[in-house]
């Protein structure tokens, strides 16, 4: 077993293929392919299932997994306390978000409780988000609409209710309220799949019996945000999500109130982690509140 047998094998498992783990080592497929046979053949195990050119860890491979996260991640450490200019760095902590608005809320009161440690962030949807938890890619993830899993630890942090964005100049956008059926003739806005928000949004339809058909699809809060001030449509986001911008309004949504529920999570072993435990200890506790 080597090092660069070692970074090999965590760059397969991050990308899931030898052309893309080349790539990101800057190394070509063969000398890849051959550090990943030359690992299983020495090791005797087989650290990857084969679906044609796609590659996923096997159990022995989720174990060496961890480790090589750990690995490269205090790698990554020493490079930064060797390259500081003070001697006062400890370390990083990697979270996953489902979106800026509660997640920034949380980092920055982490922050001022542990300003030596770097805080790295990695944006996604929820179903994305989820994915980099499980596989190691984040330490801590803060999301909507997570599974049940007895393989994490979680907290509520946040309930958020459902809005419908609208441009100032709309019609319906003074008012204090408005429902579902009210809204579903006009051209919406609808977020991907995968995102936690058109999750709920498509449960809400189902549940009135409407059946919409979006005029757009957009990948990204920031799309629906754009689209709507264009005039393009009511877009939804979720009440914590709506930023100040005089050109739209946010309208509750009736009988939607407090329906998403933001989550930290990590995996169960990593619970124990001091910067892990940090983080927990600094995020509100919801539970059995409700929040605006």
């Amino acid at each position: 077993m080597s090092y660069a047998q070692l970074k090999a094998f965590h760059a397969v498992a991050m990308e899931g293929s030898i052309q893309k783990a080349a790539a990101r080592l800057s190394l070509t497929q063969p000398a890849v392919s051959i550090h990943i046979k030359n690992l299983e053949k020495d090791s005797g195990k087989s650290l990857f299932r084969r679906n044609g050119h796609a590659l996923a860890l096997s159990s022995d491979g989720e174990v060496l997994f961890e480790t090589t996260v750990r690995m490269l991640r205090a790698e990554d450490d020493a490079k930064m306390i060797l390259s500081s200019p003070t001697r006062q760095y400890r370390g990083t902590l990697v979270v996953g978000a489902d979106g800026p608005h509660v997640a920034l809320d949380l980092i920055r009161s982490f922050h001022k409780q542990n300003p030596d440690i770097r805080v790295e962030v990695i944006f996604g949807n929820a179903e994305t988000t989820w994915s980099n938890l499980l596989n190691l890619r984040v330490d801590v993830a803060v999301l909507a609409g997570s599974p049940p899993d007895p393989r994490t630890s979680k907290k509520t942090i946040a309930k958020q209710s459902l809005t419908a964005l609208l441009p100032v100049s709309h019609e319906l956008a003074n008012r204090t309220e408005i429902s579902l059926d009210q809204i579903s003739d006009f051209p919406l806005i609808f977020r991907e799949s995968g995102s936690s928000t058109q999750a709920k949004l498509d449960t809400a339809f189902l549940a009135t019996g409407l059946a919409p058909n979006p005029a757009f699809v957009m990948g990204s809060r920031e799309g629906v945000h754009e689209a709507v001030i264009r005039g393009m449509g009511i877009g939804f986001m979720f009440s914590n999500e709506v930023g100040k911008d005089p050109r739209i309004t946010a309208v509750p949504i009736t009988g939607f109130e407090h329906i998403n529920i933001d989550e930290l999570a990590c995996l169960k072993h990593q619970r124990s982690s001091p910067y892990v435990d940090a983080l927990f200890a600094c995020a509100p506790d919801v539970s059995e509140e409700t929040a605006s």
